[in-house]
């Protein structure tokens, strides 16, 4: 499928958010429903423009990355992981909790939480909500999930994830691609985050990956799309990556994506359909929990992030090693 720079004001509202991932029950991390909470243009490996959570398009924290009180700034500690402080108005604890439709998780910037929006698409009435499991919450005119929970990780804050009907922290802190493991990016959600976010997550079209900086096409070849980079980015109209691509060569048959994330070339570690698709003696394995396979080394500590800590995944590192659940830069170990 063909990508369009054109669609960038169209898609800047419009991109999907969590990635479906498999089963574990860590607390409940949302609750409403889907449109993307990074919202407008978001760069992987630190861009200057950063999806705004609160749904902006300039990049920061209700307001900006201007440096000044409500938009960032230089109050708190900064850090390669925390570039801009967080807004001070949106920082919560137990004792100021957050409005309806938002939830206090921490940031990059030390121990500081503020108010995310949870997904939330906007409506008018229940009928905006398209699923009778949400309704429109007039108070703040956004579809919010009747029971709670979570039906798929668009029900989340980006770069959570929906695992057995609860919102999981799997926001893997980085500082560059090289941080995170194959078939992720090190992605500038905001002024005051930086976390890794998976490729290879679902679309319909190149809108739905352009928060990535990727096409959308049919990488493993199930008939099924994905965002997945381009071998040929800086051309016009790059197309996905996919097997066809990478077929003659045994030893790398697969789309690897490259550290920064955004370039695509023929190697071990990306998406497959089946074993067949992978070099001899590697496995095919859902390691997300969306039917999305990719080939990895047999063997492993995980077999799905269920099994990893907060702010983990179970993913195949850079190093080549079978799969383990990553924690990311240990620069960002205060996230």
């Amino acid at each position: 499928m063909r990508f369009f720079a054109s669609f960038l004001l169209t898609a800047a509202v419009a991109a999907g958010c969590g990635e479906t991932a498999a089963s574990t029950s860590p607390d409940n991390a949302g609750n409403v429903a889907s449109t993307d909470p990074d919202g407008g243009f978001g760069f992987p490996d630190g861009g200057v423009d950063g999806g705004d959570p609160d749904g902006g398009v300039d990049g920061g924290v209700d307001g900006g990355l201007d440096g000044g009180v409500d938009g960032g700034g230089s109050w708190c500690d900064t850090s390669d992981c925390c570039p801009s402080c967080p807004d001070p108005n949106a920082l919560c604890d137990s004792a100021n909790p957050c409005p309806l439709g938002e939830d206090c998780f921490p940031t990059g910037c030390g121990d500081l939480s503020r108010c995310f929006v949870s997904g939330a698409g906007a409506c008018q009435d229940d009928e905006d909500c398209g699923n009778p499991a949400y309704v429109c919450k007039q108070e703040i005119k956004r579809c919010l999930r009747v029971g709670g929970g979570c039906e798929d990780s668009n029900d989340c804050i980006a770069g959570f994830a929906c695992e057995d009907g609860a919102c999981a922290d799997r926001r893997v802190p980085c500082v560059s691609g090289a941080d995170c493991p194959h078939g992720f990016t090190c992605f500038f959600a905001a002024a005051d985050q930086r976390f890794c976010r998976r490729i290879t997550r679902p679309c319909d079209n190149d809108i739905d990956c352009l928060t990535l900086g990727v096409p959308c096409g049919d990488a493993d070849g199930d008939g099924a799309m994905e965002c997945m980079p381009s071998r040929m980015p800086n051309e016009p109209d790059p197309m996905s990556c996919d097997l066809l691509q990478c077929m003659e060569d045994t030893a790398a048959p697969v789309c690897e994506t490259s550290v920064e994330g955004t370039v695509a070339v023929c190697g071990r570690f990306g998406p497959c359909a089946s074993i067949d698709d992978c070099v001899p003696g590697d496995d095919c394995q859902d390691l997300w929990g969306d039917g999305r396979k990719e080939c990895v080394l047999p063997g492993g500590s995980c077999v799905d992030s269920s099994v990893c800590a907060p702010r983990e995944v179970c993913a195949t590192p850079r190093t080549g090693t079978p799969p383990e659940c990553t924690a990311g830069s240990a620069m960002c170990s205060a996230m």
